[in-house]
């Protein structure tokens, strides 16, 4: 299980890759000036596009990853906060699936369907499909805000489904259809994996780009798509409800941030790797900028 969600996470970050490339233009000076080459430059042989696509993708990496180094006091508080509810939901979880567990063939058959939105390949395909929308409506017509919050969000929902997927490792909560006991944790690494929600996850972080993008009306509608989905996944006996709202908040970090530090260009880590064919040498290389 494990390995088929590395693969799949794998092949969807390449497939984003591949279509951010093109969208992300680079000024060219006409004659520049000769300069001996950088040792780095000398290494890499991806083209430009690949090469700044996965820049950006390994900066915002280090960037989220490193943010707890840098939470004010107000915002450590607000954490806390956000954990503490967590925990007490967790407290309600028991009761919470009981009371969802009261469903007819309806409501089932309804939060399946409302769950395919938070799927990683659906999900994903509304992504890349806003994308070559936005894309288009840029060569058209210049304007290029559509394509830009399309990027974000389809970055925002690779990186919180790989944060999720690696929480969900580390914890191995037993999902509802597993056990009937919510306080069943860090067991059977590798097939439990209930805590946060991938499917809430994954849509919060989307819903946080359009309300950051596009302002209130737009944000309550994708945040409110969101939480369907998080309460189909209750109601399918997926999750604890508490693995839901920490997943909204994972999506709605991720999202939040990344929007807000993709509208501003102020790069805090170069990481990309290399590749020498000649000498077989690979890596990556990170380089601070100040």
């Amino acid at each position: 299980m494990v390995v088929c969600r590395a693969v799949r996470l794998l092949a969807v970050t390449l497939i984003v890759v591949a279509l951010a490339g093109p969208t992300i233009a680079t000024a060219q000076e006409a004659s520049p000036p000769a300069e001996a080459p950088n040792k780095y430059d000398e290494w890499e042989q991806f083209p430009p596009v690949w090469e700044r696509a996965l820049r950006t993708l390994g900066d915002d990496t280090l960037y989220l990853l490193s943010s707890p180094l840098r939470l004010s006091p107000e915002s450590a508080l607000v954490v806390l906060g956000i954990g503490a509810g967590i925990a007490g939901i967790a407290l309600a979880d028991r009761s919470i699936h009981d009371a969802a567990s009261h469903r007819n063939n309806g409501t089932h058959d309804a939060a399946d369907a409302i769950a395919y939105l938070g799927d990683p390949a659906v999900l994903l395909g509304l992504n890349v499909g806003v994308v070559a929308i936005g894309e288009g409506i840029r060569q058209a017509t210049g304007q290029s805000k559509l394509l830009d919050a399309a990027l974000v969000a389809t970055e925002a929902q690779l990186l919180t489904l790989g944060f999720t997927e690696a929480i969900a490792y580390g914890t191995a909560r037993a999902r509802p259809d597993q056990s009937n006991d919510p306080g069943q944790w860090f067991t059977n690494w590798g097939h439990n994996d209930s805590f946060p929600s991938s499917h809430a996850s994954q849509t919060f972080a989307v819903a946080a780009v359009i309300h950051d993008r596009f302002g209130l009306g737009p944000g309550i509608v994708a945040y409110g798509l969101a939480g369907l989905v998080g309460a189909a996944r209750i109601i399918q006996d997926k999750h604890w409800a508490s693995d839901v709202v920490a997943g909204a908040a994972l999506g709605w970090a991720v999202g939040h941030f990344l929007s807000v530090r993709n509208s501003e260009r102020h790069p805090y880590l170069d990481f990309f790797p290399f590749a020498d064919l000649k000498t077989k040498t690979y890596g990556f290389v990170i380089e601070k900028k100040f």
